[in-house]
Formats: C-alpha cells, structure tokens, sequence
C-alpha cells in the first residue's frame, strides 16, 4: 500500500529529516501507513517484520526515490536476539536513534477454554514482550548518545472494551499501556518520551480479507454498531496519530494513551436505528 499525498499536504507535514525512526511490525496495514508517511516526511527509517516477502513490497512500494531512506530488516520482535540485530543493524546504517514505533502484534481470536499456553505465549511474546525488548534497546542508546528520543506503543481500545476470545490479546494490549506509562516515568530524566496510540476498528487489509469469514462478519458489524459515526478508521488516521507524538507539537505529552477509534469505546452510541 503505497500511500501518497497531495503537494499541499506535504508541505505542512512535520520535517523528519535525517531523523532515525524504527517501525517494527511495518510490512502491512498500519506499520505500511507509518513507514510511507516517515518517509513523506523525510525520515530515514528502519522498518521490521517477520515476512521478506512484505518488507519487499513495502520497499517496492516506497519507490526508488526514497529507497536510500528504507532500511528492511526481517525481525521476530518477540525473540531477544533478533531485536538487539535489528536495532545494531539500523544503527549501522543511519547512526543513532531517534523514534520507535512498536507497532508489531498478533490478533489471533480464540474462545478462552480452548486457548493453549502455546499460542498464550506467542500472542504475549509479540505484543507485549517485544516492545519491551525492543525500547530497551532503544533507549540504551539513546541515553548514551544523549537523544531526546520519542517511543510510541500501538495498543488497541481491546484493552479498554472486552469481548468474547481476545483474552490473550486484550491482555497483551492492556499491559502494554501501563508499560507505557511506567517507560514515560523511568525515561523522562534522560528527555525521552513515551505514549500510546489506541486504535478501534482499522479497515487494514488484514481486516477486510477476513470478512469472507462468518464470524469475522459478525464481530465487524457488532463493532460498527458501537460506533458512532458508524464506519471504520483508515491506517492513515492511525498514523497521523503516531505522527503527532514522533513530532515537536507533542513535546510535553509522555504517558499518554490516545484512543483513535471513532467514539467505539464510549458506550452504547444509540438505542434507536
């Protein structure tokens, strides 16, 4: 998904030059829609995913007018070596840090009787643990190199709103927004800022392929049903989100948790039609 912008509206966009950014989970969907509006901005950035196959398409995608700006790099977020890799990997091509966007996770849906502690630890290990390994590494050396870094967390209003057979990923995404809270404490003495995005329905790819499924099906028109203006977000307005907190005009926000869903977490929208 190559997402491009009028003239216009690249001139008012924020000004990332030369500026490392990481996104890891970038090869589809909302990672693809924060990679390609980084590099709008004129970002250099170092994006992450489990597939070469998605990062070749997102680096196809990107064009060669802003490949010298992509860096790929094949990652499992939930394994320890493989995120310190990735991190030495996009330092060595564009030196020190300056954003993260932990954007990589896992949306299996599975009743919680028949959820085993296998795919229990594979949903934890992506969406939790794997920011975790990832800002630490991060932050170690944006502390070193004396970076006013900013890392932003893509939770999810799953862990404001429960439903049937999320356990593991609403778990995953309600402690990762108090990981953010407790990072924006810890890293605010050395100037670097963490905050959350919280996305409601996302019409991503991943999202629209799947609702050939019945059950899919359901659990999309349940959600829109709770949402006031009665559609779906784009990727784009997630990463317009994110784009704010990676910039100067959130400068005294950390610890905050942004909830970009439509209204889908306030309540009952309507008791009529």
């Amino acid at each position: 998904m190559n997402t491009t912008y009028p003239d216009s509206r690249v001139k008012h966009m924020e000004d990332l030059s030369g500026q490392l950014i990481m996104v890891t989970g970038a090869s589809r969907g909302i990672g693809a829609a924060i990679t390609h509006m980084l590099l709008n901005c004129g970002a250099r950035v170092a994006a992450c995913a489990r597939g070469r196959e998605g990062l070749e398409r997102l680096s196809a995608d990107a064009g060669r007018s802003q490949e010298d700006r992509l860096f790929t790099f094949p990652c499992d977020v939930s394994r320890a070596e493989q995120a310190a890799a990735f991190v030495a990997a996009a330092i060595r091509r564009f030196g020190e840090p300056h954003g993260l966007v932990n954007n990589a996770g896992l949306y299996p849906v599975k009743n919680f009787l028949e959820l085993d502690e296998e795919e229990w630890d594979r949903v934890l290990g992506v969406n939790l643990k794997g920011p975790f390994l990832l800002t630490q590494a991060v932050a170690r050396v944006m502390i070193e190199r004396k970076v006013r870094g900013r890392i932003v967390n893509v939770s999810s209003t799953a862990s404001l709103v429960s439903r049937p057979g999320i356990a593991h990923y609403a778990t995953s995404k309600a402690g990762l927004n108090m990981l953010t809270k407790v990072l924006a404490v810890e890293l605010a003495p050395f100037g670097i800022r963490v905050n959350g995005v919280l996305p409601g329905l996302i019409e991503t790819e991943t999202v629209v392929s799947g609702l050939s499924e019945a059950g899919a099906r359901q659990e999309h028109e349940a959600k829109l049903a709770r949402i006031p203006f009665r559609e779906p977000g784009r990727p784009e307005d997630i990463s317009e989100a994110i784009l704010y907190l990676l910039s100067e005009k959130s400068r005294y926000c950390t610890g905050a948790l942004l909830v970009v869903d439509g209204g889908y977490s306030l309540g009952i929208p309507s008791y009529g039609n």
